[in-house]
């Protein structure tokens, strides 16, 4: 089975039928784990919804927030979007039926890589954050990235990811014996799973997290002996570029720490010879981390960008902003597009 960190729902997709019920979460009989997780999954769900429709809304709304930078948090937003529904609406069905492909077969083949699909373009464009805070900051005198180049990459992000997911989408099907929706790899099967499973494992996080940590330490080693090496640095601008960079880190981290027990479960799941007693309680603790990532990315724009908390402060009409706090945004608007964010 593959190992990714977008493959919360493929515990079902297994093409070991005898692992199958170990490892699919089973309905709780249990009324108050059932309330509590229902409960969690309806605040992740309506968390990620609002919040990264807030997101998409506002840089929507106003022209100076379209930057390269926002541009690319928009995308984060629209794959947190995707993933949420395309996760949390169609797993409780899933769970309660004990795995049992409650849907028709065609969403076999759809649901799971488009799950995955949506997990690889948000590690993707974390990458292209990393490399983009990177290009300006090390190397502010070469040209740095426009908006069209910023849409053409978000474009590649998006292929890329199905290109990643195009195997997985080939090999699902619903087995009529058993109406699980499983891996039909062909002989030997082992081989080949645990090679796509590496494969997305690989791309996915233990390659592109690293680089982009190791970018942001580049660049806080570039600030703390340089300062912001940009033409004509000003205090303000400084400020803001290091309080994007702490945004950026901040969310990928974020990124790291929920998608890492869905990592290890699948890692024990996948290559251990022995039963997992608790693999179930662990499947649905690390669901609900990848789950809760979704739902964290608009909160952390809201604590460390000061516009979309502005407009947030807007939206919910707690308090009519003052004319020198709008000025001063604007200012600190003209100050973000004379650094490419």
């Amino acid at each position: 089975m593959n190992v990714t960190a977008a493959t919360l729902l493929r515990i079902q997709s297994t093409q070991f039928n005898q692992s199958i019920v170990q490892i699919c979460p089973s309905p709780s009989n249990e009324v108050a784990v059932k309330i509590l997780k229902y409960f969690l999954y309806s605040i992740i769900f309506v968390t990620s919804m609002c919040g990264n429709c807030f997101v998409c809304w506002v840089v929507w709304r106003r022209l100076r927030m379209r930057t390269v930078m926002n541009y690319y948090l928009v995308n984060l937003a629209v794959a947190d979007l995707a993933f949420t529904v395309i996760c949390i609406p169609f797993d409780l069905p899933v769970q309660e039926k004990s795995c049992v492909w409650p849907y028709f077969g065609a969403l076999c083949k759809a649901l799971f890589p488009l799950q995955t699909m949506c997990a690889c373009a948000s590690v993707f464009t974390l990458t292209a954050i990393g490399y983009s805070r990177y290009r300006a900051i090390v190397y502010p005198l070469k040209v740095q990235m426009g908006l069209a180049a910023a849409k053409k990459s978000l474009f590649v992000i998006w292929i890329a990811s199905f290109i990643l997911v195009l195997p997985y989408i080939l090999v699902l099907q619903v087995n009529p014996a058993t109406g699980h929706c499983e891996e039909g790899w062909p002989e030997p099967k082992q081989t080949y799973s645990s090679i796509y499973s590496f494969t997305i494992f690989f791309t996915e996080y233990a390659i592109p997290l690293p680089v982009v940590f190791g970018s942001y330490l580049k660049i806080c080693c570039e600030l703390r002996k340089n300062g912001p090496n940009t033409p004509d640095a000003q205090p303000d601008q400084a400020r803001d570029t290091e309080k994007v960079l702490k945004m950026s880190i901040v969310i990928t981290i974020v990124f790291a720490v929920c998608a890492l027990p869905n990592h290890i479960v699948w890692l024990v799941i996948d290559f251990s010879d022995s039963n997992c007693a608790q693999c179930n309680t662990w499947v649905i603790i690390a669901n609900m981390c990848v789950f809760a990532n979704s739902a964290a990315d608009p909160i952390v724009y809201t604590i460390f960008n000061e516009k979309y908390r502005d407009e947030f402060k807007r939206l919910l009409g707690c308090r009519k902003l003052e004319t020198r706090e709008q000025n001063e945004n604007c200012d600190a608007e003209e100050r973000a597009e004379r650094v490419p964010l």
